[in-house]
């Protein structure tokens, strides 16, 4: 497995958390503007109510038919929270996928980085045993003439 094929799957995967991160801030900040889109239009009703027009025909009719508009904006509204609220869902899980998937590769990553350390130990331990086998031969062919 080569060094530099886990450093750019690493920094694909560091790319798609980013990106997600990114989408989850945007449904997160579209979710705040249906939230204030739904206080504006409970302002609106309550606005409405408030103004009292049962004293005046034109006036009830007027004001129960705007009643009516706000009654159904603010519905729509509370189903815009609502769908706001599934998309930060949908996101966060995505952001969470893509943490998880760059944690996966980093740990592959670090693996590899011991493997490659632990064949180097074994690589040095050999050439210590063979200097240490080399130098206990030359003693004993020496101590033999």
């Amino acid at each position: 497995m080569s060094k530099h094929w886990l450093s750019g799957l690493l920094r694909a995967r560091q790319l798609q958390e980013d990106s997600a991160k990114q989408r989850l801030a945007g449904a997160q900040r579209e979710s705040q503007h249906a939230r204030g889109r739904v206080r504006h239009h409970v302002d609106r009703i309550e606005s409405l109510v408030a103004a009292d027009a049962v004293d005046n025909a034109p006036a009830f009719t007027a004001a129960a038919a705007a009643l009516q508009a706000a009654a159904a904006t603010h519905s729509a509204a509370l189903r815009a929270v609502d769908d706001a609220d599934q998309f930060v869902s949908l996101r966060h899980g995505e952001l969470t996928a893509a943490a998880r998937a760059r944690r996966t590769v980093e740990e592959m990553h670090e693996q590899h980085l011991a493997e490659i350390r632990a064949r180097h130990a074994a690589a040095a331990m050999r050439e210590m045993d063979e200097i240490a086998a080399r130098v206990h031969r030359d003693g004993t062919a020496g101590a033999r003439s």
